[in-house]
């Protein structure tokens, strides 16, 4: 449907307002698609002896990864399910189903724990009494709350590598 203003015809589809609310939602769509915006994975890499994949690297269920015969990853669902995968000639598919987005949070704490912690000295100190003893903290909803506690990352780090050693998937033995 076409009207005029007097001076114009005017297309009611391309006027100001809807050109606008269409460049907004074009743009929306291409910072959610190339942005960069947190989705959480499914595995987070607990242990590796493969030097081109990293304690904390994340992997969707289903991914296909570059893992060499004889070399071996092995992973931690947010969950605290512990997966060892082998590598092959033609690399390796990381299994399992996806997991529910309610675990994103949780996922990335564990992941927090997981990766090497920053360089250099780091602001803020950790009062004395505050953080639970490592030897306390023998779950991971335990773990994964101390993290969350001002000040204790380092004792839910240390607490973290305990449970992985406990389950079998022990930092030490890491390659990378």
């Amino acid at each position: 449907m076409w009207y005029s203003n007097g001076l114009r015809t005017i297309d009611p589809d391309c006027r100001t307002g809807v050109n606008t609310m269409r460049k907004l939602v074009i743009a929306v769509a291409f910072s959610l698609a190339f942005g960069g915006v947190a989705v959480a994975s499914d595995y987070i890499v607990v242990n590796s002896s493969d030097p081109a994949i990293k304690r904390g690297q994340a992997f969707d269920a289903g991914a296909k990864v570059a893992l060499g015969a004889g070399k071996s990853i092995t992973l931690m669902r947010a969950s605290g399910e512990l997966v060892t995968v082998r590598g092959a000639a033609a690399g390796a598919t990381i299994p399992g189903a996806k997991l529910a987005a309610a675990d994103a949070a949780r996922f990335e704490a564990i992941r927090s724990l997981v990766q090497p912690p920053p360089e250099g000295r780091t602001f803020g100190a950790r009062r004395g009494g505050i953080c639970p003893a490592v030897e306390s903290l023998v779950s991971l909803d335990d773990i994964v709350r101390t993290a969350e506690t001002s000040g204790c990352k380092t004792v839910a780090r240390q607490a973290l590598d305990a449970y992985l050693t406990k389950n079998g998937a022990a930092p030490e033995t890491q390659q990378n």
